[in-house]
């Protein structure tokens, strides 16, 4: 056998197993970038009411991995049957000011307040947790998980987590959907409307259900309505501080 011939040996052997070597490379670049849930610092969660629920969905869901936490729900069900609520804000700046203050705030500035509480971000697209005082975490991108710590009367807490699944520049539109295992079930949808005096009108809409009519007709909406309330008060804060500069 000439050195030909065994280069072309070679080469068939390379291109029958590419396929193969490809996949293994994308598989081991995958794995690299997956954070499991049980690697998760508890110390720096903040809310042990989070620490408990992280660890009750990953047992409950079977889920080994942040990457695999999922809506709970998508575009193709039916909202028939679920709850509804609506809050209207009102913010004296632009409106594409109020959108980058929405879209490059840093989510422990936004998701803070009388009643929030933001205990740590999971990013599907860098792979990696940012814990409640990481500053290198600013921007926000699809798929994105929230979890957060909300103070009930400041008698008890509750942890509640969302995870991103709609951002619109062009609609100035972003949707946040509650992730399997949490209490509720739904989405909550942000839209911003610019007014004829150069103002911005926030519209917070949510479709939630739980299964209890108690927590969904008296509980929910009172409680709920001062979550966001929290929210739309520092995007109002931080987007008249930019407006003013």
């Amino acid at each position: 056998m000439n050195i030909s011939q065994c280069i072309a040996i070679l080469g068939n052997i390379f291109k029958t197993n590419i396929i193969f070597i490809l996949f293994y490379l994308i598989s081991g670049t995958i794995s690299k970038a997956q954070m499991p849930i049980s690697e998760t610092d508890a110390k720096k969660l903040r809310y042990k009411k989070v620490e408990k629920y992280l660890k009750k969905n990953e047992v409950r869901n079977n889920l080994h991995f942040f990457s695999e936490i999922k809506p709970s729900i998508n575009d193709s069900n039916d909202l028939t049957g679920y709850y509804f609520h609506r809050g209207t804000y009102m913010v004296n700046a632009p409106i594409e000011q109020v959108w980058n203050t929405c879209m490059n705030t840093s989510p422990e500035k936004l998701w803070s307040g009388k009643m929030l509480g933001l205990s740590c971000v999971y990013s599907n697209h860098s792979g990696k947790l940012y814990y409640s005082g990481n500053q290198q975490f600013e921007t926000l991108e699809l798929k994105q998980i929230y979890f957060i710590n909300l103070r009930m009367m400041r008698l008890f807490n509750i942890a509640a987590a969302l995870i991103t699944t709609k951002i619109d520049d062009d609609e100035k539109c972003m949707e946040f959907t509650y992730i399997e295992g949490n209490k509720s079930t739904g989405r909550q949808t942000v839209r911003l409307i610019e007014t004829d005096d150069g103002e911005t009108e926030i519209v917070h809409e949510t479709f939630y259900k739980s299964g209890s009519k108690l927590r969904d007709k008296r509980l929910y909406p009172l409680f709920h309505q001062k979550a966001i309330t929290d929210l739309h008060e520092k995007i109002n804060v931080y987007s008249t501080e930019k407006s003013s500069k």
